[in-house]
């Protein structure tokens, strides 16, 4: 009997080790979800008026669409770099009006004025979107550094696209001195992004990840970054898109999926501790009455 409880309690204590190893990484496989990229501000009183709106449409479509917020880099402590370099990708400048919508890289003609209107635009790039290809992504956690690896298998296209990352910040404060137009927050703000093709990799803020672009009859790029300062990883959301590289006035999204980061496993493996300790009690004093017994 002492010696199945000490097998018992080896394999007990081995439990977590186990559960650690095995949920480290995450696997995320995706590819149809439409991306919508909005130009607002800070000082956008029309912005303010759709965001009583925005947020229950994009709810109410899930996994359909993918939100992301471009802020300006006029008097808007949320606008940087990440947003610059994407707005100017998709034709935008600051002198354009906001809010403006691109829906897998098309400028609306007109702005939607209502979510109804939205909601007919998300449709009609659903419309364009014939086809989509698959995207499997892996995400894993090692301590504050996260590698990402996604893996287009069957490529609508290859030459002259993109796999782009995004990290946005799902609720970004705003100051009531900043919030001219009376919203204290802005939804889906980019903060870092990093776009990697067959020649070069883009990204912003400078140097703050690796990235790289294998391609062959599939594509896989793998991104490398450690957790950027100031950015609460309970809440981010993590976005990949494979993409034309050179947006032209029209779609360029081939396939895009997002994940909600959750803390890193090692955290909850950690709480398995206690109830674990109690059953070490509990084999311990069984070893100690068979010993007795015998």
């Amino acid at each position: 009997m002492r010696r199945s409880c000490i097998v018992l309690a080896f394999l007990v204590f081995s439990l977590p080790i186990t559960l650690q190893a095995e949920e480290s990484s995450i696997h995320i496989r995706g590819g149809g979800s439409v991306m919508m990229e909005m130009s607002t501000a800070v000082w956008c009183d029309t912005c303010a008026n759709h965001e009583e709106w925005i947020p229950l449409m994009v709810e109410s479509n899930g996994e359909r669409m993918i939100r992301v917020n471009l802020h300006s880099a006029i008097d808007d402590p949320l606008g940087n770099e990440a947003s610059n370099f994407r707005k100017a990708w998709l034709g935008l400048t600051d002198a354009d009006s906001t809010p403006a919508y691109h829906f897998d890289g098309l400028l609306e003609s007109t702005p939607s004025s209502s979510r109804g209107e939205l909601q007919r635009s998300l449709l009609d790039a659903e419309e364009d979107r014939i086809n989509h290809e698959v995207l499997d992504v892996t995400i894993s956690f090692n301590s504050s550094t996260v590698s990402i690896q996604a893996l287009v298998d069957e490529p609508l296209q290859i030459e002259s696209t993109s796999i782009t990352l995004m990290l946005l910040e799902k609720r970004s404060a705003i100051s009531p001195v900043d919030a001219t137009n009376g919203k204290l927050f802005s939804n889906s703000v980019l903060k870092n992004i990093v776009s990697v093709n067959q020649n070069e990799s883009i990204m912003y803020p400078s140097e703050w990840a690796s990235a790289s672009f294998i391609s062959n009859n599939s594509i896989i790029s793998n991104f490398t970054f450690d957790w950027p300062n100031g950015l609460d990883m309970n809440s981010t959301e993590i976005v990949i898109i494979h993409e034309k590289s050179i947006s032209n006035g029209g779609r360029t999204t081939l396939s895009a999926l997002s994940w909600d980061v959750e803390p890193p496993i090692g955290d909850e493996v950690f709480s398995l501790w206690v109830p674990l300790i109690v059953m070490g009690i509990l084999i311990a004093t069984i070893v100690y009455y068979s010993r007795k017994l015998t």
